[in-house]
């Protein structure tokens, strides 16, 4: 087996590179000798121009928004006259949105921690040690209209940072 490694070896180290063709030569001197300021000109500098709709939708956005809350925009409720509110009271200027309270009921909450980081020990301003907890949370609540069976459930994530004091004895 070694014999053969090594007569491989050998074969191996005899191998030498092919001589380059004339044509070849004749490219490589070609292009040394073109001058220095004749490259062409790199395709690089025009990138920043697929930038350019991104602020420009925004801008779009933006000015759409700006002239629909203009003073032509139609009235909503905060253009309306107050009033008082009776309980009971059933008007034809009682929008959907005064009814929904009564329409939707919660039917279920929960709170979900779903991240809880112990940030160890830090000093509090009177140079007190205390532990620092970062607690996440989802909190959901299910809403659904008895009449039509409708329901709507609302998820918030809140964020809790707990300080306990350390008292060492």
């Amino acid at each position: 087996m070694d014999d053969e490694l090594q007569s491989l070896e050998a074969e191996l180290q005899a191998l030498r590179p092919a001589a380059p063709s004339a044509a070849l030569r004749q490219r490589i001197a070609a292009a040394l000798a073109e001058p220095a300021g004749a490259a062409r000109p790199s395709r690089s500098r025009w990138w920043w121009l697929a930038l350019v709709p991104v602020p420009l939708a925004a801008t779009v956005a933006v000015l759409l928004t700006v002239s629909r809350s203009g003073p032509d925009a139609p009235a909503g409720r905060e253009s309306l006259p107050p009033r008082v509110a009776t309980p009971g009271a059933n008007t034809p200027e009682t929008t959907a949105t005064d009814r929904v309270g009564e329409v939707l009921k919660p039917i279920a909450a929960a709170q979900i921690l779903y991240a809880a980081n112990d940030e160890g020990l830090v000093l509090l301003e009177d140079g007190t040690p205390a532990r620092r907890e970062r607690l996440r949370y989802v909190e959901t609540v299910r809403w659904r209209d008895p009449r039509t069976n409708a329901a709507l459930t609302w998820r918030v994530p809140r964020e809790e940072v707990r300080i306990t004091p350390v008292r060492y004895q």
